[in-house]
């Protein structure tokens, strides 16, 4: 048995994450309780129990990953998204909580869709909502990374979805003669110049190509504005997410077209995020 308690690691570990961030209390929290395999409840009814050597060991490792800037989801190997814990691993873009309004938006402003095709498959987050909460039944959703393919396909047998199909493939040699009521995505919107002020623990953490097209960040909302003219049925819809507000004019530019209408949505901070396309 070590000589420390629950409590003092628990101590020890707010100390140490203190200094990377504001939320360090519960982060440490959250790291015990994966390391003991026991929910907040048990925590605070046995801080005074001893830690064995093995899980003492387990948690300051897992609290120096977390004080060298790796990325929480990472060390636990899971992240929640509208509620529901996806496993996330190393080389897959790990999903914000922002980006859950886009089904909200679906929720609030689209039919129910028959079709979907989901661009940028990550975790699988995504497609696996749309169908858990009875969105869409018919749900293809492709990517690049073959890392984040198989782990959707991991994520997907776990909620035992039976209606997405997942494809490795490269969105810019995509071909199908399918037409789609909704097309969503979360792109790559950050432009090359800009990684540089982005946190380190976001460049050295999620996949680069997830992060940008290596251009101007504009890449794949003007090929969505083509693809979208062939793929979309009649009364179709794009949802896109997008960089902020220094972004809204180039996308009203680039879906300036006779066959669409669009509006852009806040995401949870209050932050213009989404712009949601109608063919018309």
């Amino acid at each position: 048995m070590s000589s420390s308690t629950i409590d003092s690691a628990l101590y020890m570990g707010q100390k140490l994450l203190r200094p990377i961030t504001n939320n360090y209390k519960n982060e440490v929290l959250w790291i015990m309780q994966d390391v003991l395999n026991k929910d907040t409840t048990y925590i605070s009814l046995n801080k005074s129990s001893l830690l064995d050597s093995n899980k003492y060991d387990l948690f300051f490792n897992l609290i120096k990953r977390r004080k060298n800037k790796e990325p929480l989801q990472h060390i636990l190997n899971s992240v929640s998204f509208y509620g529901y814990d996806f496993n996330i691993k190393q080389n897959v873009f790990i999903p914000r909580p922002e980006t859950e309004s886009l089904i909200d938006i679906i929720k609030n402003n689209i039919n129910y869709p028959n079709s979907v095709l989901e661009v940028g498959t990550g975790s699988g987050c995504i497609p696996i909502v749309l169908e858990l909460e009875k969105i869409s039944h018919q749900i293809k959703s492709l990517d690049i990374n073959y890392d984040a393919v198989d782990l959707a396909q991991h994520n997907a047998k776990k909620f035992h979805c039976k209606h997405i199909q997942f494809l490795h493939q490269n969105f810019f040699h995509f071909k199908s003669n399918e037409k789609y009521d909704l097309i969503i995505s979360n792109p790559p919107y950050i432009a090359l110049n800009e990684l540089s002020e982005l946190d380190k623990e976001v460049t050295l953490y999620d996949p680069l190509n997830a992060l940008t097209d290596y251009d101007n960040g504009l890449i794949f909302y003007q090929y969505f504005s083509e693809f979208g003219i062939k793929h979309l049925n009649p009364q179709g819809y794009m949802l896109l997410e997008f960089g902020g507000r220094h972004q809204i004019n180039d996308l009203k530019n680039i879906f300036h077209h006779p066959n669409y209408t669009y509006s852009f949505f806040d995401d949870l901070n209050n932050e213009t995020r989404f712009i949601l396309i109608q063919k018309i």
